[in-house]
């Protein structure tokens, strides 16, 4: 699941990168048109595996790693020791993934009470959940891993879903009450979810070995398991390949799922010098759009409520398996073709057929949002973001990361700069970010150590787009001069009188 980028999103110049946190926040802002062109953002979060390779992992992202860290082929030797565990025998998770934020569109409505927009994206979230330390040390160093060697591990058990949806949202929102001090509004986001991908795995009551294979001189192993309960899933990549931005795939039953999902939002503004910004313009009392007028501002929402069913027969496949005493062989994973080879593979260990048709829900990761922005001077602000997972362990489908984060930033319309400090990783990871925006250009890291190979990160993110906006005209000067002067542009063509 990807993050929530609290040193971009929080700003009043984030135009639709801050409807995901808030969907009221399309009202009153300080852009009478956003667009937003482009966007990415990944992450990923656990508690087990610690980064220590002797380059950074910006370095690997940008393919710039040293040549003395590659193969003689020129690929990057990154090596098991260099993702070091966590060895305490608590139940271990994982969550990463990305955003690919496409071209979205955010106005704001005549007479400013009122805005619209429409977002589209990419997600892709991937979460384990209680998982046992001995299946995640087998993932994170396959059967070669000594130490789980000739030891048979009882009570194994674990979750893992892995989604790839596509997301076209409307959102609404308004002023409900601007009484001087005291201003509130609120939206609404609606989200048609195309599910384009799913695969999961459910573990329980499992106990497994790992075993040498005498088949090849004991230089590969057998994972033997002599109990093991499960259901997996998965859709086919044949639906990857036969995606069509058209209705059917949107609205229909073309697609391996589909869903709704849900934002509901309300921000309140306590601002004690409206007066300042506020107006009288042909008898009518306004405020100035173009600028902030808070010292503080509440904003509180739900989001991502809702879920995504996965029911196309042509796609979706789901088997449960309850086997004793079965065998994963080295021979039985070679040569796979994509998803469906390998989850036959499974299926033949296990003894049981290949997984058919089948229907499953998949939840949508909803969150409590909650953010305090104060305004130290003009220009400056401190941010507090509270997000928290409102989805358990075990449910089926996607989990928001919780985080707590304090920004202090300096934003101008041109320009912005903010120092995210994160408690993220299910508030058990401190990071250090850096963010900003120039011009169209936005980027950022909520943990910036990561990036720069400081200390042993659990954590890593990064985020940037581009994204330009025309911004609200401020108002008509009350001594202006009558009849109205010409635009410049009328004015440089103008026929000039000589007397």
């Amino acid at each position: 699941m990807a993050q929530h980028m609290p040193g971009a999103a929080m700003s009043n110049y984030a135009g639709t990168q801050a409807l995901y946190h808030n969907p009221a926040f399309v009202a009153d802002s300080r852009y009478s048109v956003f667009l937003n062109l482009a966007g990415a953002q990944l992450y990923m979060a656990g508690n087990h595996a610690k980064y220590n390779a002797p380059f950074s992992i910006a370095s690997l992202l940008t393919n710039t790693v040293p040549a003395q860290y590659r193969n003689e082929r020129g690929a990057i030797d990154l090596k098991r020791r260099h993702i070091e565990e966590k060895l305490n025998g608590r139940l271990k998770h994982l969550n990463g993934g990305g955003d690919l934020r496409l071209p979205s569109l955010m106005v704001t409505l005549p007479g400013g009470r009122f805005g619209i927009a429409a977002t589209a994206r990419a997600r892709l979230g991937l979460n384990a959940t209680q998982v046992t330390e001995p299946i995640a040390r087998l993932a994170r160093g396959g059967t070669r891993e000594s130490n789980l060697m000739d030891e048979i591990h009882e009570n194994q058990r674990g979750n893992l879903h892995f989604n790839g949806l596509g997301e076209v949202a409307f959102t609404f929102g308004g002023i409900v009450l601007d009484d001087e001090t005291d201003f509130f509004k609120a939206g609404a986001t609606v989200k048609r979810i195309v599910g384009l991908y799913n695969a999961h795995a459910i573990i329980d009551n499992t106990s497994f070995g790992v075993v040498p294979d005498p088949a090849y001189n004991n230089r590969k192993e057998i994972i033997q398991v002599p109990t093991i309960t499960t259901r997996y899933g998965y859709t086919s990549e044949e639906a990857v390949k036969n995606f069509r931005p058209s209705p059917g795939w949107l609205v229909g039953g073309d697609s391996p799922g589909g869903g709704w999902g849900l934002d509901l939002g309300v921000v309140y503004e306590y601002r004690p010098d409206v007066n300042k910004y506020s107006y009288t313009e042909k008898g009518i009392r306004k405020r100035d759009g173009t600028k902030n007028k808070y010292l503080y501002r509440l904003a509180v929402s739900l989001t991502d409520i809702g879920r995504v069913n996965f029911k196309n027969p042509v796609y979706v496949k789901q088997q449960e398996a309850n086997a004793v005493d079965k065998e994963f062989r080295f021979d039985n994973f070679q040569k796979l073709k994509g998803s469906d080879g390998f989850f036959a593979a499974v299926s033949s260990s296990l003894g049981v057929p290949p997984p058919p048709p089948a229907t499953f829900r998949s939840v949508l990761p909803t969150a409590l949002q909650a953010s305090l922005d104060y305004n130290i001077k003009p220009n400056v602000y401190v941010n507090t973001l509270w997000v928290q997972n409102l989805r358990s362990p075990s449910a089926f489908g996607m989990k928001a990361e919780s985080v707590l984060a304090v920004t202090p930033r300096y934003e101008h319309r041109w320009y912005e700069l903010s120092v995210p400090v994160s408690l993220m990783n299910r508030y058990s990871s401190l990071g250090v970010g850096l963010a900003g925006r120039v011009g169209p250009v936005w980027f950022g890291t909520d943990h910036l150590t990561s990036l720069l190979n400081i200390g042993k990160p659990k954590v890593f993110n990064v985020y940037f787009g581009v994204s330009a906006g025309l911004f609200r005209r401020p108002p008509l000067s009350p001594t202006r001069c009558w009849p109205a002067e010409a635009s410049w542009w009328k004015r440089l063509f103008q026929r000039k009188e000589y007397r």
